[in-house]
């Protein structure tokens, strides 16, 4: 199994026992200015927090909640949500998602030992490696692939702000230190690609990792080392057998964090990373395919026997019950409740339960099937497709494509490409009867003048594996050939609109 198995049993739908614009209310409450819905309902990633029809191929992005999950949040608040969340109500649901996650996991022999902390969105859990390194060195943060992780994240893996408002509701200065114990934090940017745009050798992104630690180390400096499980474009750098012996080699000298944001990981590759030494950072609202936006950190025990007392800086960023009470300084943060993160936790982990409880062969086939539709697509279209890492094959790289649209389009740089996302998130209903959601443009390449090549990602989410493994294979089949030539259709007519010298003819 991808995941441990649950016993998945849902309640019929009940629709008519609570709000749904009260639910949708609650939802996008308890986060910074990015989960905010615009007159169209739709956030500045343009997904909804009802439950849509979208060609819902853009999780690397961003997801909106399901119906089936919308359903069960539905009939499990109903009658509640227009009573205040209690403090103490607050800490034992969140105590109650730590049980369920280890279980997910497999981390039952170990969950007394696994600390788990949760956040308004992956940009915030970097705080949490920084949180556990805290101590009397300054840190310098390493950060590998700032293009291809969080945009927040050149902020807050540095101890920095990256918005006015935190998911408290704390009005912040943007890129200003959380606490001024992380004033003094120095960022060293490490890239994943090298200038033609090809992942880099692991050995090679292992050892230059390797050398700043060494020479923080020197400085007097203790290093938080990010790696990626999973990158936007589906990297995972450094290679786990190198991020192992990196893990052996620091002795002290590093904190390792682990960039496993976009979900696409299965539990037997996080109990690796724990087990020697590494923090986990997950998030719900991508590959686990629940409402934007929503996050936790695995941190193990021994990480967190190490950690100083939680500056009080983190007051304005946490709730007191979104860390564990045994964590140093926890009991410093304010008694506060965010029952919009509540809820949309517990919609991811809704997806998270019901995909591991899926038998492995059907979801394999699902995948394999849509990597065929997908290379179809890209052939038929002409366009290429950003490499991932050679001969690696894992749940990050077989589901989720990153499509070179200036394959095609020479001019389509990555600001053609963004007019072209936006584009297809507006338009594609009125044009082809369906919306059509695909992944931000990420930067993976230059073209021969020097900008930013134009791409876009298209990759499953956990609702649409269980969706998709429910029928039939002729039915698979049909549906997948019915979306891919949607998504075509919509990507060409995007061109047609956003790219006017773009050669448009499509290819038979």
């Amino acid at each position: 199994m991808l995941l441990v198995p649950k016993s998945f049993d849902p309640p019929p739908p009940r629709s008519q026992a609570l709000d749904a614009t009260r639910l949708v209310s609650a939802i996008i409450g308890g986060g910074d200015a990015r989960i905010h819905l615009d007159a169209q309902g739709r956030n500045q990633y343009y997904a909804s927090a009802m439950p849509s029809d979208a060609l819902a191929y853009g999780s690397s992005t961003i997801s909106s909640i399901s119906t089936h999950a919308f359903q069960i949040l539905m009939a499990d608040w109903q009658g509640r949500l227009d009573q205040p969340l209690s403090p103490s109500s607050y800490a034992d649901a969140l105590q109650m998602l730590r049980v369920r996650l280890a279980d997910c996991f497999g981390l039952h022999e170990r969950a007394q030992e696994t600390a788990i902390i949760f956040a308004a969105s992956g940009t915030d859990l970097e705080y949490v490696g920084l949180a556990a390194a805290a101590g009397a060195r300054p840190l310098t943060a390493v950060l590998l692939g700032r293009d291809e992780v969080g945009s927040g994240c050149v902020h807050s893996a540095a101890g920095r702000f990256f918005a006015e408002q935190t998911a408290t509701g704390a009005r912040v200065v943007p890129q200003t230190a959380i606490d001024p114990a992380f004033a003094d934090v120095e960022l060293i940017d490490v890239a994943v690609r090298d200038e033609n745009g090809l992942p880099r050798n692991s050995a090679a992104v292992a050892a230059e990792l390797s050398r700043h630690v060494d020479r923080s180390a020197a400085d007097g400096r203790h290093a938080v080392v990010h790696v990626v499980h999973g990158s936007k474009s589906g990297l995972t750098l450094p290679a786990l057998h190198d991020v192992e012996a990196m893990a052996a080699r620091f002795d002290g000298n590093a904190t390792i964090v682990v960039d496993a944001c976009q979900l696409r990981i299965t539990p037997g590759t996080i109990r690796r990373y724990l087990d020697i030494g590494c923090i986990v950072l997950m998030t719900g609202s991508k590959f686990a395919g629940g409402p934007p936006f929503s996050g936790f950190a695995l941190v193990p025990a021994a990480v967190q026997r190490r950690a100083r007392s939680l500056p009080t800086g983190f007051r304005r960023l946490a709730a007191r019950a979104e860390w564990p009470t045994d964590w140093p300084g926890a009991d410093g943060l304010h008694d506060l409740s965010n029952p919009g993160l509540l809820l949309r936790l517990q919609a991811a982990l809704i997806e998270i339960e019901r995909f591991g409880a899926l038998p492995t062969d059907c979801v394999t086939n699902v995948i394999a099937r849509f990597n065929h539709y997908a290379t179809h697509l890209v052939k038929r279209l002409g366009l290429g497709e950003v490499p991932g890492v050679g001969g690696s094959s894992c749940l990050a790289s077989e589901t989720l494509r990153t499509l070179d649209l200036s394959a095609r389009w020479p001019d389509c740089d990555f600001d053609a490409a963004k007019r072209m996302h936006a584009d297809i998130a507006r338009h594609s209903r009125e044009r082809f009867g369906r919306e059509v959601r695909l992944g931000q443009p990420v930067k993976s390449h230059r073209l021969a003048d020097g900008r930013t090549a134009g791409t876009l990602r298209l990759s499953l989410s956990m609702p649409m594996i269980a969706e998709l493994a429910a029928l039939p294979l002729v039915a698979l089949d049909e549906r997948l050939e019915r979306d891919m030539a949607v998504v075509g259709a919509a990507i060409v007519s995007a061109a047609d609109t956003c790219l006017a010298s773009a050669e448009l003819v499509l290819s038979a």
